[in-house]
C-alpha cells in the first residue's frame, strides 16, 4: 500500500510526528565544531551529507574523517533521511507473512536507532488493531532526545514502550531473568555496524544470546518472528543469515524462513533470496524534508524467520 504523506502528516503517525520533530531539532541544533566534526579543515556546517557518506563508506573516508554517528545534528539528519526507507523495508517484510497468527506484537529491537521498525508496525497495525509493546536499545546516547519524543507519542497512543541506551549484548544478557516473552525481534543494520575484524565473533555471540535468552522463552502455542534487515552485501551482513538458521536448527527449533532482497543483483549468490517485485518507498515524502536527501528506494537484504 502507498500512503499519501500529505495526509499522514496531518493525522497522527509516529513517522510523521518524528520526522517533523527531527527537522525542527535539526534546524535548532548548533553546527558541529572542530572537536566534534573531526575534519582538519574546520567546521563542516551544512555538510551533514558529507559526514554521513564518510561514516557509510570507509574506503572513501579522508584522513581524520568521520567514522561514527557521534554528532547530535547528524543524528537528526540521519532520522530525516533514512526513516522512510527503513520503515518501508520492514513494512515489505511484514506484508509477506500471515500476521493474523500473532495475537499481539511485543517487539524487541536490537540497535533500534530512531525506531523505524516501530513506525512500520504502527502503519501495518492500522489494519489489525492489535496491542503493541516495544523495547528498543541502542548504545549511542545521541538517540536519547528522539527516544523521549517517541516515548511521548507512544504514551498518547497506548503503545507500551521502553528505550535503553545500552549495548545489545548487555540487554540480551539481562533477558535471562525476563518473565514476559517477546514474540517479535528486529535487527536493522546491526550486523553491518560491527567492526570488520570482529564481525564474525560478535554476530555469533549475538545469535547465541538471542537464542538462549529470547527465542528459547517463546510461548509454545505462538509463533516468534525474527527479522534481520541489513545491507545486501555478502561480507558485511548477508552471509551471516545462514549462521542463525544453523544455530536454530542445532538447538532443535523449527519453523519457516524466507530470504528477500530489493535491488537487482549482478549475479546469483546462491543464498536462495527472492527479489521483491517493488523497491519503491512506501511514502510520499513531503517537500520540506526532501532537502535531507531522503533515501527513496529500498535496497536491503532480509531474512524473515517464524519460529513455531
Amino acid at each position: 500500500m502507498t500512503i499519501d504523506f500529505t495526509t499522514v502528516l496531518t493525522e497522527k503517525s509516529l513517522i510523521g510526528t518524528l520526522a517533523n520533530q527531527s527537522m525542527e531539532l535539526y534546524e535548532n541544533c548548533v553546527d558541529c565544531d572542530d572537536n566534534s566534526c573531526n575534519h582538519l579543515s574546520g567546521c563542516c556546517s551544512g555538510s551533514c551529507l558529507k559526514c554521513m557518506d564518510e561514516v557509510n563508506y570507509p574506503n572513501k573516508r579522508p584522513h581524520n574523517g568521520r567514522s561514527l554517528y557521534n554528532c547530535q545534528k547528524l543524528v537528526y539528519y540521519y532520522t530525516c533521511r533514512y526513516s522512510w526507507k527503513y520503515c518501508s523495508e520492514i513494512m515489505y517484510a511484514l506484508e509477506s507473512i500471515a500476521l493474523d497468527d500473532y495475537p499481539y506484537y511485543k517487539i524487541l529491537s536490537l540497535g533500534c536507532g530512531a525506531a523505524p521498525d516501530l513506525m512500520a508496525f504502527e502503519q501495518i497495525n492500522s489494519k489489525y488493531k492489535k496491542k503493541m509493546g516495544y523495547r528498543g536499545c541502542d548504545i549511542n546516547p545521541l538517540w536519547e532526545n528522539l527516544h523521549k519524543k517517541i516515548e511521548a507519542y507512544c504514551s498518547e497512543n497506548e503503545i507500551a514502550k521502553k528505550f535503553e541506551t545500552k549495548d545489545v549484548f548487555d540487554v540480551l544478557s539481562e533477558m535471562k531473568n525476563f518473565k514476559i516473552p517477546f514474540n517479535v525481534v528486529i535487527m536493522q543494520y546491526l550486523i553491518s555496524s560491527f567492526p570488520n575484524n570482529q564481525r564474525a565473533n560478535l554476530t555469533s555471540a549475538l545469535f547465541e544470546g538471542l537464542i538462549n535468552n529470547v527465542i528459547s522463552k517463546k510461548r509454545n502455542n505462538e509463533p516468534l518472528l525474527v527479522i534481520i534487515n541489513d545491507l545486501d552485501h555478502n561480507t558485511l551482513a548477508r552471509n551471516y543469515f545462514q549462521l542463525l538458521l544453523s544455530m536454530l536448527k542445532n538447538r532443535g527449533f523449527h519453523g519457516s524462513v524466507s530470504k528477500r532482497h530489493f535491488t537487482t543483483r549482478s549475479k546469483d549468490y546462491g543464498d536462495k533470496s527472492v527479489q521483491y517485485k517493488n523497491a519503491n518507498n512506501k511514502f510520499i515524502i513531503p517537500y520540506a524534508i526532501e532537502k535531507f536527501d531522503c533515501a527513496v528506494k529500498c535496497s536491503s537484504a532480509q531474512i524473515i524467520i517464524e519460529v513455531r
